[in-house]
């Protein structure tokens, strides 16, 4: 048996799936945002540490486990890894990418464009709206550009796009954005990147308040903690989603429970806000009577909803989280 210390700041049901995948070479001490105190008695044991997310790996750590040979980052971001130190002692760091977060953020880039094209309403008018004169077979100078006189139709270019609870898919979101050269990418999360994080990522670091105020588009990615539940007074309230522009839309993919939804339906109905897609919700799953449903179903409407599928086909499986321990066995052992 080999000795895998797991971290991460993930609830019981996410801990539940990887240990279900945990190989069976594989004795997984899992614990959830511990302190030195608390991982020092499976350091001593450790063979491999997999860090999940934003769970540093320290030079104290890395001291502590005398046994370690590889640390595994689950997530694009290695700037808590301590590689110096882990370097010094001949141990490897790997960083391995999670599929489901990239899903994530293509889905949320799918949805800021959707919501500022205002897609919804294109695509029913394309289908069900009558022509406004006989159609023309088209060449180079004969076409019916718009011939819907459509005239709110938005785009990416020198927007500020908002990401608040800024982790791992908002750090996916921020490399795809880079392409449409926007005017910011402003974040909140409970503790800033470092600045060379922040150059790579061409985002900038701002207070909640001021993510709100100054968004073209917000992307709520908030996960779910007695801190964020908007009906505890954190998270998206009512009184934070009125700092938002009319002219602004509001992208929601973080945890259920975060968003006060009632408040971003009555933004929508007296046009204090321009447009909503949502994929996640406090009540799942939705019913055909839901008021953001019925709301959603009249075309003219700039309101998505997607059934909590941004990352619905990533692997179900959490056996590639030991990927890379397993690649490390077979190289080195007889």
């Amino acid at each position: 048996m080999h000795n895998v210390l797991f971290l991460t700041d993930r609830g019981a049901r996410h801990q539940q799936a990887a240990l279900r995948a945990a190989p069976p070479e594989l004795n997984v001490i899992m614990l959830r945002a511990p302190s030195f105190s608390e991982m020092l008695p499976a350091l001593a044991q450790a063979d491999f540490i997999i860090s999940e997310r934003n769970q540093p790996v320290t030079a104290q750590m890395i001291a502590a486990a005398p046994k370690l040979k590889l640390i595994v980052r689950l997530g694009s971001l290695d700037y808590d890894i301590d590689r110096a130190a882990a370097a010094a002692r001949g141990v490897q760091v790997v960083v391995q990418p999670v599929l489901g977060t990239l899903y994530c953020a293509e889905h949320a880039l799918m949805m800021i464009l959707a919501c500022l094209k205002r897609l919804g309403r294109s695509l029913h008018a394309a289908l069900h709206t009558p022509a406004p004169f006989a159609p023309q077979r088209g060449d180079e100078d004969t076409f019916s550009f718009n011939w819907l006189n459509f005239t709110d139709i938005g785009t990416l270019f020198g927007k500020t796009v908002s990401i608040v609870g800024m982790g791992e898919i908002g750090v996916e979101l921020a490399r795809l954005l880079k392409p449409f050269r926007l005017s910011a990418v402003l974040y909140n999360k409970r503790k800033p990147y470092p600045s060379d994080v922040e150059a790579a990522l061409g985002i900038q670091f701002a207070s909640l308040e001021d993510c709100l105020r100054r968004a073209d588009v917000l992307v709520s990615l908030l996960p779910y903690a007695l801190t964020t539940d908007y009906a505890l007074g954190g998270g998206l309230t009512a009184e934070r989603l009125r700092l938002l522009k009319p002219s602004a839309c509001l992208v929601h993919l973080g945890s259920g429970s975060v968003l006060d939804e009632t408040e971003v339906l009555h933004l929508l109905q007296r046009g204090e806000l321009a447009g909503a897609a949502i994929d996640t919700f406090e009540f799942e799953p939705l019913t055909e009577k839901h008021p953001l449903v019925l709301y959603a179903r009249d075309p003219r409407r700039n309101l998505l909803l997607t059934p909590h599928v941004a990352a619905a086909s990533a692997p179900s499986s959490r056996a590639d989280d030991y990927a890379a321990i397993m690649a490390y066995l077979a190289a080195t052992q007889p």
